[in-house]
């Protein structure tokens, strides 16, 4: 199935989204196009499979210190933009958006880098390292935003002690405790 993921890459980067089709796919991997059906029921989530064989979902072990580990799951989580390969395709669906299909594969890719980052803040304000009543969509949404603003006007890999000042600049602005997410990094 690796075969038809680089296939998919392939015919994405020379024809984009909007004309991307499961046969030619199909024809050029050697499989039949029922093949991808049963494993990717639709042309979104075959795309999506495919980015992430580019750089998978974005990981970071939970330490119990939110700042380092923010910092840590943002370096990871930004591994697909960061590379030559990524970007172009980022950049064509962005290009696409609008496309309902091309949303939806947005979607899913945003849904797939935020989990991560939601699970971290959900279980740091168990911890009390977040005040009571931290919006936690929102902080997502300003440390996402500054991260991937910086991703798209910059072509440079993101420089960690950057992302690190990112974190802390943001966790502080809700409230968070320095004694509880200052740790020192790795």
């Amino acid at each position: 199935m690796s075969r038809v993921l680089e296939t998919t890459l392939e015919v994405l980067g020379r024809v984009g989204y909007a004309s991307l089709r499961v046969e030619d796919i199909a024809t050029r991997a050697g499989v039949n196009k029922t093949t991808i059906y049963r494993r990717w029921p639709s042309r979104a989530d075959l795309v999506v499979a495919a980015l992430t064989t580019l750089a998978g979902p974005p990981h970071a072990a939970e330490t119990g210190h939110l700042e380092p580990d923010l910092h840590a799951l943002f370096m990871s989580a930004t591994t697909l933009r960061s590379t030559r390969t990524g970007r172009a395709f980022v950049s064509a669906l962005i290009a696409e958006s609008g496309d309902p299909e091309v949303d939806r594969v947005c979607a899913k890719l945003r849904e797939m880098h935020r989990a991560p980052a939601r699970r971290l803040l959900e279980h740091a304000r168990r911890r009390r390292q977040l005040p009571r009543g931290t919006d936690l969509e929102l902080l997502l949404d300003v440390l996402t935003g500054a991260i991937y603003a910086r991703l798209r006007e910059c072509p440079d890999p993101l420089d960690p002690d950057w992302v690190r000042r990112v974190v802390r600049l943001v966790l502080s602005g809700v409230g968070a405790p320095s004694r509880l997410r200052d740790v020192s990094p790795p």
